[in-house]
């Protein structure tokens, strides 16, 4: 898979609905997908074999992926900080 974009959201919902929204960009081609299920749910010019890649980049990184998320403080870039 080449190079691409990606961000993290910080851990969103609550009870058992708890998951972490993860984005791809690679100029016009976008996905969405989500931790624990690291399935891709909305995409934009990826092929079939792109979305499955992507896919198992979720699960071979889930944990790394976990840890970036309990980084992320979403008042702080509301805020216009770093």
């Amino acid at each position: 898979m080449r190079q691409m974009n990606m961000l993290v959201s910080g851990l969103v919902g609550t009870g058992d609905n708890k998951r972490i929204c993860v984005y791809f960009s690679d100029k016009d081609k976008y996905a969405e997908g989500s931790i624990p299920d690291c399935k891709i749910t909305k995409s934009r010019g990826f092929d079939q074999n792109e979305i499955k890649d992507i896919e198992e980049y979720l699960r071979d990184n889930r944990d790394t992926i976990i840890e970036e998320a309990k980084k992320v403080n979403p008042l702080r870039g509301f805020m216009g900080k770093k």
